[in-house]
């Protein structure tokens, strides 16, 4: 009997902090989020098996906070204009990505938990699409390309 208990006991501690888990990283975004953007307005949520994203405004810039699955900031995202980009990187972009055979998709600030700044631009054309990512210092490379 005495064994049972036992058993019983341990599988409801197991069960418990099973369940416990994803509420307390729940709680630790919700808190993170709410004392960093205090400020934020129509605050939106979408949660995957790899990250939550959250989508706000926040001084009338559209801004998206990702945490990772442990409740843990990764960093934030918004759009930019094209021309914001450091004047080295729009110069090789604009040679090696010629409009109209490459047509800009989106032009993204991605500021990550330690405040280092990267962006990414994506072009699309008729066959593929090419994320290129740019550093602060204005180093090109191509971060992903995916094929229609």
């Amino acid at each position: 009997m005495k064994k049972f208990f036992i058993l019983a006991l341990a599988a409801l501690a197991i069960g418990t902090s099973a369940f416990a888990g994803p509420a307390a990283i729940k709680t630790k975004v919700t808190e993170h989020f709410n004392a960093s953007f205090s400020a934020a307005k129509n605050v939106t949520w979408k949660s995957s098996e790899r990250f939550d994203k959250v989508s706000f405004v926040l001084n009338n810039e559209k801004v998206d906070a990702f945490y990772d699955t442990e409740g843990d900031l990764i960093g934030t995202s918004k759009t930019m204009a094209f021309d914001k980009l450091p004047k080295s990187a729009i110069e090789t972009i604009t040679t090696k990505y010629t409009f109209p055979e490459f047509q800009l998709k989106d032009c993204i600030e991605f500021t990550s938990a330690t405040n280092e700044k990267n962006y990414y631009v994506s072009f699309e054309k008729k066959s593929e699409t090419v994320v290129i990512e740019i550093t602060k210092a204005g180093v090109v490379s191509v971060f992903a390309r995916n094929r229609k």
